[in-house]
């Protein structure tokens, strides 16, 4: 009979090991004195080796384990080291070894690691059995696994099945809450975030972190400022702001989206972890919301604090010199990245195609273009887009032909930008052929974007009849896009009547579009019609709108 103090010791000194060295000079006195067959000395050996990660020595320990004498720890404990791994095929094998070897007896942790590799393998209809075995076994509300079952049907997008098992828990602690409302934001129903939050309130459940990123996180994808400005506040109260750099990020990235820039550089400055996700975002929001200058600012500061920009921190600046129209910015950016050796992926590619179209520069966009080693459809679309924008309306469609015979098929983007191309050519007939040609030999069905355009290419050649009876037969109701163009038609074409009749439908659409009412001004003002001007202005008046500043640059080379 073995001794028990000496069994004792060795699993005392196990759970001291802290390295592999360490771990094998136990393993080979319990091999000495022959104790490997014990299960729980077994046991110990076994995640001694998952702890120093060796994963291959650990499955050796416990396969010297005999079946017979292995419990569902032994099995947690190897299942445990494949988790860790991420191995989630080795994970189902050794789970169906274990259902065979224990007579189908489970517990709450072998199943979690089942159902993480059906997830992991996608595999949702062994995670229905499993789910099956857990109702059996009575697990099936178990702290550990209802979260799990809960995520598996997020990660799988049966959300329905998510919140039935959700609403079954009896008591639901704060993981199940944000797992939940993880898996409502991933498919975009944000509505449902907000509605489990409140509900949460209504129990008078105590938020936490996780549950305030999801919150902050479903404000930005709705443009709720106002209401993520709230979450803001409590997440100082509760004091959780200064613990969670990923809260603070979640809160920047919401502010951006809103386009409260200022309020997202506040919290941005005063955060003690700023990593280059934070400045990135913060640089992209400017940028898009046309304030390059202060864009380039903070890539100065970021310079300055030694962190270097990663490929979408670049591709954000390129949109500032999009707006700037300036190529010296960009050439800076180009230079910085051949400079410091950063490997340029499509999207990098793509931003300085973008680019060197609006800054005129065709030339160096189509260089850029030759420079690519793979183009998929939205670098061809780019750059048919970028010949459009510069007047060269022959170009445009050979890059199109040129992309087809690449056996690339053209989407929706791809025709946005050919029929972008025919309205700044001013060629209907074209623009015609090319929006028949998108649905009768692609399938594609015209969206918002589509509509806009030919209500544009139709405006700018002063059909104004023809595009307003193109809008009047939409198969979907006109959005504030294609009325936009034809009111900027009207303006060209100095139609008046048609004008105001326009704004009417866009004001009662966007009632708060400053600039809606500055159009409509200078609409009067080409005309002559001084007393309607005066009229607008003091509307705007009484609405505190003010007219956006003008700005204007000359770069001097």
């Amino acid at each position: 009979m073995i001794p028990a103090n000496r069994t004792k010791a060795l699993l005392t000194i196990l759970t001291q090991t802290k390295t592999l060295h360490h771990t094998q000079q136990v393993h080979a006195k319990v091999i000495i004195h022959g104790l490997e067959e014990e299960v729980v000395l077994g046991s110990s050996v076994t995640n001694a080796y998952i702890q120093s990660d060796r994963l291959d020595f650990a499955t050796a320990s416990f396969n010297r384990i005999p079946s017979w004498k292995r419990n569902r720890h032994s099995w947690n404990t190897i299942l445990s080291g494949y988790s860790i791994s991420k191995n989630y095929g080795e994970i189902l094998r050794l789970y169906n070894r274990m259902m065979r070897n224990c007579d189908g007896s489970v517990d709450s942790f072998n199943l979690v690691f089942a159902i993480k590799a059906c997830v992991g393998l996608g595999l949702l209809e062994n995670g229905l059995e499993i789910h099956g075995l857990a109702m059996k076994c009575g697990l099936d509300k178990d702290d550990y696994v209802a979260p799990s079952l809960v995520e598996m049907y997020a990660q799988f997008g049966t959300m329905e099945s998510a919140q039935k098992v959700f609403d079954e828990i009896p008591v639901r602690n704060s993981v199940l809450w944000g797992v939940l409302m993880k898996g409502y934001l991933k498919y975009s129903k944000d509505p449902e975030v907000f509605r489990l939050y409140n509900l949460m309130r209504g129990t008078g459940f105590v938020l936490d972190a996780l549950t305030l990123i999801c919150l902050v996180k479903a404000c930005g994808n709705t443009f709720a400022g106002k209401e993520g400005k709230s979450v803001h506040g409590m997440s100082i109260r509760r004091s959780f702001i200064d613990q969670s750099g990923y809260l603070q990020a979640s809160i920047i990235d919401m502010y951006v989206k809103c386009g409260l820039l200022d309020n997202g550089r506040k919290l941005f400055e005063k955060s003690g972890d700023k990593n280059v996700v934070m400045w990135t975002t913060l640089i992209s929001g400017f940028a898009k919301c046309a304030r390059a200058m202060e864009a380039f600012d903070l890539f100065r500061q970021m310079q300055g604090e030694s962190i270097p920009p990663n490929q979408c921190t670049l591709a954000a600046l390129l949109v500032s010199c999009s707006s700037l129209g300036s190529p010296r910015h960009g050439k800076s950016v180009h230079g910085y990245m051949i400079r410091n050796e950063i490997e340029m992926d499509a999207v990098n590619f793509t931003a300085f195609i973008d680019m060197y179209a609006r800054c005129g520069n065709i030339q160096m966009a189509r260089k850029v273009f030759d420079m690519m080693p793979e183009r998929n459809v939205i670098s061809w679309s780019s750059m048919i887009n970028a010949f459009g924008i510069n007047g060269l309306l022959e170009e445009a469609l050979d890059c199109f032909d040129k992309m087809k015979s690449q056996n690339l098929v053209p989407n929706s983007v791809t025709f946005v930008s050919l029929l972008s191309a025919c309205s700044h050519s001013g060629n209907v007939q074209e623009g015609w052929k090319q929006f028949g040609s998108m649905t009768s030999d692609y399938g594609i069905a015209p969206e918002e974007e589509h509509y806009a355009c030919m209500v544009d290419l139709l405006g700018r050649a002063g059909k104004i009849g023809e595009a307003k009876s193109f809008i009047d037969n939409m198969p979907v109701k006109p959005m504030a896009s294609a009325w936009g163009a034809l009111l900027s038609a009207c303006r060209i074409h100095k139609e008046v009547d048609l004008a105001e009749e326009i704004a009417e439908k866009l004001l009662s659409m966007e009632p708060d579009e400053s600039s809606l009412y500055v159009l409509l001004s200078n609409i009067y003002a080409d005309a002559g019609m001084w007393e309607m001007v005066n009229h607008v202005r003091r509307k705007m008046g009484i609405k505190r709108y003010r007219k956006p500043i003008g700005l204007s640059a000359t770069e001097v080379c």
